[in-house]
């Protein structure tokens, strides 16, 4: 068969196979089950075969737009499920409850593309007031809102006067604006930190800029910044206030029945395309195309393509042998791109006990087992509640309830069991989002950390200006199946 006939084969393959994968699906936590509808995109080239590594948000994103785009995609996943670090469960909860393992929320402004998925699939967001009616806890005490505007307070606390004045009026997230605001002006794309006179700020820490501007101790210790670059910090800074996001968003949102929702509704219109339990062993990246080998149960197995799609984050990608070996600058950043992860704690109770006491759920607790906590889950009708709990891994669910009964500032709780999952012992998916790169070296990942290489293209939270999760995901998603439609 010649390559145009194969083409045209691929092509009429796919939209026969997208035709019949309209069907109605309940999305069980939507308001009401909705019609699958895809809204076909036209390829601007020749239909190709591409196969996406990893399946999580970033992976069934991109095969999403791609398929949509005509082109004939696959995705193998590691593990036994889609989703990556986003991740709902029901399992050992009672009443219908769940609880979000992995990703926490979604802002608005923010997550433009996201928001569109919402659109897209009928799926629905609910408020998430979980960075609101805030208690933080500070040297052993407890502070509520409206203690920590107040400037005798503030003052106790250590913040100077020009400290006091902002924050008696602004929230405290906001607090590295105080220091910042007059270096984003030289910036002029998102995309491009070097070039705007600032370039040897990349060679001093962060906290050098706060202290420059006689910050205080408390300020610095609330600002940290001391292992990240100037340059980048400033960068970050000016991409959310050219997006239009505040540096510490309130006005946060979730969806309805879990944000597993998401790639969830992604799966559906993917189907068969999405294949589990099928890790890849190597990668060979020709000139003409790639081939890609794969462990089915105990088989090695092997799928050529036109394109690799790497979404599998890079602790898990720098194990997983690629021929020809890759340059060494792309290497480097996949051995050195560093993330955080954390333990995501989930408590069943049997009522809203911190209501009986006058208190709020949401708190910053400032304790190494257990950071911070929340109310979650409220849509579900039943007395009992979900509270979700961020903390190190390595720290048992039981530990971290005891540390919280500990620092509970009320009378006491109603918490029935405590469960989690220790996104760091996750062998495919232990990373949460890419932390600041090491100072002096900003030149050295950006912008090679979104570039492809031969046939090989690279998304992923990892893989954009921003560390935002699922935002950088869908983002760099969309950014590479443009790239591959218009090769």
């Amino acid at each position: 068969m010649s390559t145009n006939k194969r083409r045209d084969f691929i092509k009429n393959s796919i939209k026969a196979s997208v035709g019949a994968s309209l069907l109605t699906v309940n999305t069980s936590m939507a308001d009401s089950p909705k019609e699958l509808k895809t809204t076909t995109t036209k390829s601007k080239g020749n239909p190709k075969k591409i196969v996406v590594g990893g399946a999580g948000i970033a992976g069934m994103c991109c095969a999403y737009e791609l398929m949509k785009m005509g082109h004939d995609v696959t995705v193998l996943e590691a593990s036994g499920r889609h989703g990556g670090h986003v991740y709902t469960a029901h399992d050992e909860l009672s009443d219908e409850l769940y609880g979000d393992y992995g990703q926490e929320h979604i802002t608005k402004p923010g997550y433009d593309l996201y928001w569109g998925y919402i659109k897209e699939f009928g799926l629905t967001a609910l408020p998430y007031p979980r960075r609101k009616n805030v208690l933080r806890r500070i040297d052993g005490n407890f502070y509520n809102e409206e203690m920590l505007h107040d400037p005798v307070v503030l003052r106790k606390l250590g913040f100077n006067k020009r400290e006091v004045d902002f924050l008696s009026t602004n929230p405290w997230g906001e607090l590295k604006l105080l220091y910042v605001e007059d270096y984003l002006d030289n910036f002029k794309d998102e995309y491009q930190p070097f070039g705007v006179g600032y370039d040897e700020l990349d060679t001093i820490p962060m906290s050098d800029i706060y202290a420059k501007h006689g910050a205080s101790k408390m300020a610095m210790s609330l600002l940290g910044g001391s292992n990240s670059s100037a340059l980048f910090g400033l960068w970050y800074t000016y991409i959310l206030k050219f997006r239009g996001v505040p540096e510490f968003p309130t006005e946060i949102f979730r969806l309805k029945g879990g944000n597993q929702m998401l790639p969830n509704a992604f799966a559906k219109r993917l189907g068969p395309r999405v294949w589990l339990n099928k890790p890849i062993t190597s990668i060979q990246n020709g000139d003409n195309g790639v081939k890609i080998m794969y462990k089915d149960a105990k088989e090695t197995q092997e799928i050529e393509a036109d394109y690799f799609v790497n979404c599998i984050p890079l602790p898990a990608f720098k194990n997983i042998p690629v021929l020809p070996a890759l340059p060494l600058e792309k290497q480097y950043i996949i051995e050195n791109v560093t993330y955080d992860s954390y333990q995501r704690f989930v408590f069943q109770a049997s009522s809203k006990f911190w209501l009986e006491d006058g208190l709020s759920i949401n708190m910053f607790l400032d304790h190494p087992d257990i950071w911070d906590i929340w109310h979650s889950a409220d849509e579900v009708d039943t007395h009992r509640v979900i509270v979700l709990g961020t903390g190190a891994g390595g720290i048992s669910p039981q530990r971290a309830l005891a540390t919280f009964r500990e620092l509970y500032p009320g009378k006491g709780d109603t918490i029935e069991q405590a469960l989690g999952r220790d996104w760091t012992k996750q062998p495919f998916s232990s990373t949460c989002e890419r932390l600041p790169f090491p100072i002096g070296e900003l030149k050295k990942f950006w912008p090679n950390i979104m570039k492809p290489h031969g046939r090989i293209h690279f998304a992923g939270a990892y893989a954009d200006n921003l560390n935002w999760g699922t935002e950088a995901a869908t983002r760099s998603a969309n950014r590479v199946a443009k790239e591959i439609d218009s090769a």
